[in-house]
């Protein structure tokens, strides 16, 4: 088992990673260190049927600088990508002063996934590579006004607060690493 962690002004990340055969189980902590309640993009969420579910233990994994980067964010679309409209996570608010913990659970060798890549669609891997992990967590700090504009999405497993529309050059990010080495499928 590797850990790591980060703070700023804001919060506090605390990341462990374990192997359990073939699954990594990485473990995260986030306290907010500030006055200001701190809502982070925690809850990945797709569609199917015109209905809602979330993701509870998924993370986005994606290959940045040649290193694995799990995340909980707002992602970039990709360049050239057409859509409706963007694919936020459901937040979680941390209150001053408070601590929530969450896992997440990914087989390996892991396949680089976001919101704007269908998982039925993926390439064929050329191989296997050993790559460093890192975490990064996607949030952003309660100003006047952000409670009365929070919204509740009703899904399979309860209510989650989300914030739709919301310009993601406002999101902020704390990441942590490297976590230790895990197996990336390559995709060329």
């Amino acid at each position: 088992m590797s850990s790591s962690s980060n703070q700023n002004n804001d919060i506090s990340l605390a990341v462990q990673l374990q192997q359990d055969g073939p699954t990594l189980r990485l473990n995260y902590q986030v306290s907010n260190l500030s006055d200001r309640t701190a809502y982070l993009f925690d809850v990945l969420h797709d569609e199917f049927n015109g209905s809602v579910f979330p993701l509870v233990e998924a993370s986005y994994a994606t290959i940045e600088q040649g290193q694995l980067v799990f995340s909980r964010q707002i992602v970039d679309v990709p360049e050239g990508m057409l859509l409706e409209g963007f694919n936020i996570p459901f937040v979680t608010p941390v209150r001053p002063g408070r601590t929530i913990k969450k896992s997440i659970l990914q087989p390996q060798p892991v396949y680089p996934w976001t919101a704007y890549i269908d998982r039925d669609d993926f390439p064929p891997a050329q191989g296997v590579l050993d790559m460093n992990a890192y975490f990064r967590i996607g949030y952003f700090m309660e100003a006047q006004g952000t409670s009365e504009l929070a919204r509740v999405a009703e899904t399979d497993n309860g209510s989650h607060p989300y914030f739709d529309p919301f310009p993601i050059e406002s999101q902020k990010y704390l990441m942590t690493g490297p976590l230790g080495t895990v197996r990336v499928y390559d995709l060329g």
